[in-house]
């Protein structure tokens, strides 16, 4: 590797992003540590939360098929919208039901994270960070694939795998904002 390459990897990492970087970093490791102890907790949150998301994506489908779509359209829209609105409100008030719904979204979030660290690291190869980025995404890749083919099938199981992915990434986010600075 040329002292160029690396001075232009080490400048993609731009100053004022460094900060937020670490801020994150230290709050996903705070998530991890409070799915590791509370892991059950962890996944009725999920759930709960994946619950509130449809309710109220599915209230503003709603508005907007009233306010902007007319005839059969304006029907079909409002009816797909109340469906959602009402599977919405069923996964709240059934965190349960709802976590193990939001399970193979969390399996996707998890693989579109380790491919976006994976090639984050292979982008900022010659800086150390790399290998945390690398370790971050081999083991949200692992915690994909432990969803995905393993299932765990208690809620303390999946808090746990959840904590884990959250620290990986985390962790590599810390080391990301403390690279080396610019030369």
């Amino acid at each position: 590797m040329t002292s160029a390459y690396i001075d232009r990897t080490a400048a993609s990492l731009h100053p004022r992003r460094r900060r937020p970087a670490l801020l994150i970093g230290v709050m996903m490791i705070a998530l991890a540590a409070a799915a590791a102890f509370t892991p059950r907790l962890a996944f009725m949150a999920m759930g709960a939360l994946a619950g509130w998301l449809l309710w109220l994506f599915g209230a503003l489908m709603l508005g907007f098929a009233i306010i902007t779509l007319s005839g059969r359209l304006r029907v079909i829209g409002a009816i797909a919208s109340t469906c959602a609105v009402g599977a919405g409100a069923w996964m709240t008030f059934n965190p349960h039901a709802g976590a193990m719904t939001a399970l193979g979204l969390m399996t996707a979030v998890l693989v579109i994270d380790g491919s976006s660290a994976l090639a984050a690291a292979l982008q900022l190869r010659p800086l150390p960070a790399w290998r945390w980025l690398l370790a971050s995404s081999a083991t949200t890749l692992c915690m994909a694939a432990l969803i995905a083919f393993a299932r765990p099938n208690s809620a303390v199981g999946l808090g746990e795998v959840l904590a884990v992915a959250f620290a990986a990434s985390g962790a590599a986010l810390i080391a990301v904002s403390a690279s080396p600075r610019d030369s």
